[in-house]
């Protein structure tokens, strides 16, 4: 058999299809090589009834026969079907015209779980929707998010940027012998930089690689022979994990990789590129970069920045998918003198692209709820709120800026930035067309946010002063609509006209939902709340605006009266968009008049001041400095026993003890020695963690892991408790899973045991299914959150309860290990 062509069931091409033909014969070999535990290939083979072998590889895949047809003209073409389903026509010249596909959501809940049972109707989707009710906009996405990571490959290319040395190493990418002579020149001049900086060890390592550059045009065209799988390794580090459900950490990282890109530097030394285009291996890196090459023979484009490129390809891709509004996220325009290079870039560009694609890109001054921690060393000022405010008076008044978006992991409740919402709101008062959007509702961990930041708009305005355009981005959780709380929130999106975005895709890949049919969409509908869909950054998720709108009606069962209600809604958003544009370019030409962009923005920035965020009165305090006596790393000669049950709930929430429950703590530490074990909890100290505390008469050793900023009463609590103390990054206490994954699941073997929790426990059993350290995971089979995450992660997690008893199950799982 001879290799024919390929074609992948996936955006992210992690499920591809290998065509072999011999004479009128084809075959096809199905293949997943980008998901290690064969979750993914083996729960295909299962929904569509199909036989599993191995390779030469002894890796899993699907082998069978594509039957060829002849149509009434006599034209033959092979037809590739998957449980009667068609879902691609090959034609005989290797043309190959796919008609359905297997969508990232689908692809993400049969990779987390060894036991998938969702129809095939909910598994691979026809890509096809009525033209009446397709959507047209992208009303919830964010700049660095949306270009595929064959784009960005192509755009690194085209601009030879700057590509670490780090991430060469990171993700064990191949190099030639002279690239690597170089680079390591180039590593050695780097460090004398350092000689004097104080850091050792890996530390240094790391940030000696993290400036030396090589070129990333250099590192792909002149090292052809392993182009091909470095692009792979490439591609997959620029979208979420792909074995199972990922966290926001993941996603933090994820965009560290996209910076490289997305943010990227030209290098120095530059080469001749346009000879070995051709060479390419990977036809969509190839087609894209040719095209960037034509663009430099443009006049309207040949001398685009990186910035404007992007701008360019995000654009061309709203145009392939049939979308010709967007609203993009970004944190620059909230930053001085990079919100001006931004708008005077965009203001170059932005008519050209309109002309070309039919797209109308605006933007959404995006402010962070939390500073970032992902960064090392980056030190965020304690008034960046205030900086951010100042930056907003200004930028709010270019046409291309339709309102202002509170993001980031959503670990605090909104009301504490309710200071902040007293300056937007002066913002909307001058412009009726202001667009204030909130993160919210898009985990359990803080159901009153929906609320909370409708009242911190509305209790933020002046007298008679109208309800501005407020959207809340993501919906997903509040109090159940049929209880007190969640009418009076129902109440409030009806009364204020506030406009719910949904993205279930990023929901999904981000383990904030785990049951397709908990989603609220359907009811917000029935109850007359305006809904309408973003991607959230289509390609972070292996999805686009097609896909997302095919996810929510196939897997949430929309029928289409309801796609035409959200296809209103979104339509009279786009209008209001595009006169706002109208009436804002207007204004903004009579300000800017003769003068320069940036002297007048300049001049607009005014100085705001805006009282501390709300702590209920209780002084903060550094944990660092607080519980310095306390502070010890987690030893290596005992193992890590991690025990939920208490600091993973909300405040309004705490967690309830059952006997059941305590007596499995009771035999757990009856069946452990504290010479061998040692206990890790968070920082409450409360719920089934106190009871640990209290019933220690074995005298195990336990850590608690706290967030870097900590109340007295909490301080006070810990130092009484007598606990050693690892101190998280996090200032928050929802975001200290964080911290537990990378001490522990990221780099030992280590067991959970989880009786209660919200969405900071669901996170935290995540990662200790994700990490490299390997995790025996059980959770308390009373929990009805948590069971909710464990069903999702079949094969993965353990049960228990007073029937099945946590000893019981641990002894037999070791006892199954000494056997293997």
């Amino acid at each position: 058999m001879t290799y024919f062509t390929c074609f992948f069931l996936d955006k992210e091409k992690d499920i591809i299809v290998n065509l072999y033909k011999d004479l009128d014969r084809m075959l096809y070999i199905l293949k997943t090589p980008n998901h290690g535990t064969g979750n993914l290939i083996r729960n295909i083979a299962k929904t569509c009834h199909l036989e599993l072998t191995k390779d030469e590889n002894e890796m899993l895949v699907i082998k069978g026969e594509i039957p060829c047809f002849i149509d009434g003209n006599n034209k033959e073409s092979y037809i590739f079907s998957l449980n009667d389903m068609e879902i691609a026509s090959i034609s005989p010249d290797g043309t190959v015209d796919v008609k359905a596909t297997i969508p990232a959501i689908a692809k993400t809940l049969m990779s987390q779980t060894k036991d998938f049972d969702l129809p095939v109707g909910k598994t691979i989707f026809k890509t096809f929707i009525r033209r009446e009710y397709k959507f047209r906009a992208d009303l919830h996405t964010h700049m660095n998010g949306n270009l595929t990571g064959d784009v960005l490959i192509a755009l690194g290319i085209s601009h030879q940027i700057r590509y670490p040395l780090y991430y060469v190493k990171k993700l064990d990418l191949k190099l030639t012998d002279a690239q690597w002579t170089k680079a390591l020149e180039q590593r050695e001049k780097v460090a004398r930089q350092f000689v004097s900086s104080g850091l050792q060890g890996k530390y240094l390592d790391r940030r000696i690689d993290d400036n030396t550059f090589i070129n990333f045009a250099d590192l792909i065209l002149n090292n052809l022979d392993n182009a091909e799988d470095n692009i792979v390794k490439i591609r997959g580090s620029l979208a979420v994990i792909k074995d199972g459900q990922a966290v926001f950490t993941n996603l933090e990282k994820v965009y560290l990789y996209r910076y490289v890109f997305c943010k990227g530097v030209e290098h120095e030394d530059k080469i001749s590129i346009s000879n070995k285009v051709e060479m390419i291996p990977d036809e969509d890196v190839k087609n894209t970069l040719q095209q960037m090459l034509r663009d430099k023979e443009n006049p309207v484009y040949s001398t685009n920045t990186i910035f404007q490129d992007k701008l360019l390809w995000i654009a061309r891709g709203y145009k392939k998918q049939g979308t010709y509004y967007a609203e993009i996220s970004d944190t620059t325009l909230v930053k001085k003198y990079e919100s001006i290079e931004m708008l005077r870039q965009v203001h170059a560009v932005m008519p050209s692209i309109y002309q070309e694609t039919g797209v109308m890109i605006r933007f959404l001054a995006a402010m962070r709820r939390i500073p970032l921690t992902i960064i090392k060393d980056a030190v965020t000022p304690e008034n960046y709120l205030e900086q951010n405010l100042e930056v907003l008076k200004a930028t709010a008044l270019d046409p291309y800026v339709a309102g202002c978006d509170f993001v980031g992991e959503e670990i605090n409740d909104i009301i504490e930035l309710k200071p902040a919402f007293k300056e937007i709101v002066k913002i909307a008062a001058n412009d009726p067309s202001f667009v204030i959007r909130v993160h919210a509702g898009e985990n359990d961990s803080q159901k009153d946010n929906i609320a909370h930041s409708i009242a911190c708009v509305k209790e933020s305005l002046a007298k008679g002063q109208p309800m501005p355009k407020m959207r809340l981005g993501h919906g997903l959780y509040t109090y159940s609509l049929n209880s007190k709380k969640g009418k009076e929130a129902l109440k409030e999106l009806k009364e204020n006209n506030v406009v719910l975005e949904f993205q279930i895709t990023s929901n999904v890949r981000l383990n904030n939902l785990n049951s397709l049919d908990k989603h609220p969409l359907k009811q917000y509908l029935k109850q007359g709340i305006r809904c309408v869909q973003g991607t959230d950054g289509a390609a972070l998720y292996g999805t686009d605006a097609i896909e997302e709108e095919l996810s929510l009606e196939k897997m949430l069962g929309l029928s289409d009266a309801e796609l035409k209600l959200m296809r209103e809604a979104e339509a009279t958003i786009i209008e209001e968009g595009q006169k706002a544009y109208s009436d804002k370019k207007a204004a903004f030409a009579k300000l800017i008049g003769d003068r320069d962009l940036e002297d007048v923005l300049l001049e607009k920035m005014q100085t705001v001041k805006i009282a501390g965020k709300k702590t209920k009165g209780e002084v903060l305090l550094d944990a660092n400095a607080e519980l310095k006596e306390q502070i010890s790393e987690i030893t290596w000669d005992r193992f890590p026993v991690v025990l939920l049950g208490g600091s993973f709930n909300t405040e309004s929430r705490s967690t309830k003890l059952s006997k059941n429950a305590t007596k499995q703590i009771d035999e757990l530490m009856e069946l452990l020695s504290p010479d061998e074990v040692c206990f890790v909890i968070g920082h409450k100290l409360s719920g089934y963690e106190k009871y640990l505390l209290d019933h220690n008469d074995k005298g195990f050793r336990i850590y608690s892991f706290v967030p870097a900023v900590i109340t007295k009463r909490e301080a006070d609590k810990i130092k009484k408790s007598g606990v050693k103390v690892r101190v998280s990054t996090e200032s928050q206490g929802m975001g200290i899973y964080k911290s537990f994954n990378y001490e522990i699941f990221e780099r030992r073997p280590s067991i959970v045991v989880a009786f209660d929790g919200n969405s900071a426990a669901t996170n935290l059993i995540q990662e200790a299914k994700n990490g490299k350290g390997k995790s025996a995971i059980f959770v308390w089979a009373n929990s009805k959150n948590l069971m909710q995450k464990a069903k999702s992660l079949h094969g993965y997690v353990y049960s228990f309860d007073s029937d099945n008893k946590l000893v019981d199950t641990i002894k037999e799982l070791q006892s199954t290990i000494e056997q293997k």
